[in-house]
């Protein structure tokens, strides 16, 4: 029988050299840096004691990357396109202070999460939403019950953290979501709600706070 709640551990990706120099990623591929790897690691060295129905990442390679060490051959490993960061348009591939100068109005729109205003050439707002939100009953489709590992990048957590808390649309507020960190989620694919168990959980990440920058 199919149960209607289903538990999701979802993992932020791993640092990229991207990340480090606060360039805009988007739907750029990016791959993980060695600390984005080493974190990867720490984050299946926590899960290990957890069973898995099964694991889902973002096809983009920074997540899937990070998704790897975590996979056993006793679960089913997907790739799943609707997990993707927010397409930015104009902003992907700039740094951040190149972004001010060059395309202030749209950085604003992005950073504020602003539902008025879209960055030229980017998913709207609306638009990143509904792509979380189809990537949820989609899962649930697939796995129908138990607990299922997501890894998915920053904007989609964002998503699913303003989801559970019924932020109204145009809100600027923001969470910490740390590269590497671990959240858990419920969902409930009869009302469609996200509720928050746990978030930014990074206990597993302070060992390699002493490593120089890897």
């Amino acid at each position: 029988m199919t149960e209607q709640k289903i538990k999701l551990t979802i993992v932020r990706h791993g640092e990229t050299h991207w990340n480090k120099e606060r360039r805009i990623q988007g739907q750029i591929d990016v791959p993980l840096n060695a600390k984005g790897i080493a974190q990867a690691s720490a984050v299946a060295d926590k899960l290990k004691p957890k069973t898995f129905n099964g694991i889902v990442s973002s096809d983009l390679s920074r997540a899937r990357q990070t998704a790897e060490p975590s996979i056993r051959t006793d679960q089913g490993f997907a790739l799943e396109p609707l997990l993707r960061e927010r397409h930015l348009g104009v902003l992907e591939g700039l740094f951040v202070s190149e972004a001010k100068k060059q395309n202030a109005e749209d950085l604003k729109a992005f950073q504020d999460r602003s539902f008025a205003f879209t960055p030229s050439g980017a998913e709207s707002m609306s638009e990143f939403i509904g792509r979380v939100q189809r990537s949820l009953v989609k899962i649930h489709q697939s796995f129908k019950k138990g607990n299922v590992l997501v890894v998915t990048h920053g904007g989609v957590i964002d998503v699913l953290w303003r989801l559970a808390n019924n932020i109204e649309a145009g809100n600027k507020e923001r969470p910490t979501i740390e590269n590497g960190s671990i959240h858990q989620f419920i969902y409930n694919f009869e009302t469609g709600n996200v509720n928050i168990e746990s978030f930014n959980q990074t206990d597993h990440l302070r060992q390699l706070t002493t490593l120089s920058d890897l």
